[in-house]
């Protein structure tokens, strides 16, 4: 017999890339024609207002990509049917996932405050954590990685002050370092 929270994984992933795919449609909607200021071309508020927010999205839609595919990966190792803790975490993962929208847009409104910076990145930071919590669940192992690239996003608050927006740079950081540490783990 079923109990309340017996689902199957296909049914709860299925679930999980809606949500997904959901977020992604919500970012892509906030991206908004410029409105031109007194004396300003239409080039120059194209150029201050979409560009900043067409990189904000990509660099936040390759975010909600990779924490897409680390889903699918751990729903490849998971058993036929959701334990109640792996449901709670994965509903986690999507509850903070749906918030994501919003801290995107608050920074776009606002990118060189430290505030802004800290909301957005915590934002991102939180999916990967509740991903690594069911990650870890699901197999048993330390979620390093999530772990990583949290801190990765969290370095990203302190360096605006001195960085202004390019603050975010510092997230291309966890490539080589991935790269690094997948050499380490071969050798």
């Amino acid at each position: 017999m079923k109990t309340p929270t017996d689902i199957s994984t296909q049914r709860l992933e299925f679930f999980s890339d809606a949500v997904l795919a959901v977020a992604i449609t919500l970012m892509v909607l906030r991206i908004s024609p410029p409105v031109q200021g007194p004396g300003q071309s239409e080039w120059e508020a194209f150029n201050d207002q979409t560009i900043p927010a067409i990189i904000y999205f990509l660099i936040t839609f390759a975010v909600i990509v990779e924490l897409w595919r680390h889903h699918h990966d751990i729903f490849e190792r998971m058993p036929e049917r959701a334990t109640p803790r792996q449901m709670a975490f994965n509903m986690a993962f999507l509850a903070t996932v749906c918030l994501i929208p919003f801290g995107l847009e608050y920074y776009t409104n606002s990118p060189l405050t430290m505030f802004s910076t800290a909301v957005y990145a915590v934002l991102l930071a939180l999916p990967t954590l509740c991903l690594g919590l069911l990650g870890w669940d699901v197999t048993d192992e330390v979620p390093w990685g999530a772990i990583r690239i949290s801190i990765i996003f969290l370095l990203a608050v302190p360096l605006t002050p001195l960085l202004g927006s390019w603050a975010l740079i510092v997230w291309i950081i966890d490539l080589p370092l991935r790269a690094l540490i997948d050499r380490r783990k071969r050798a």
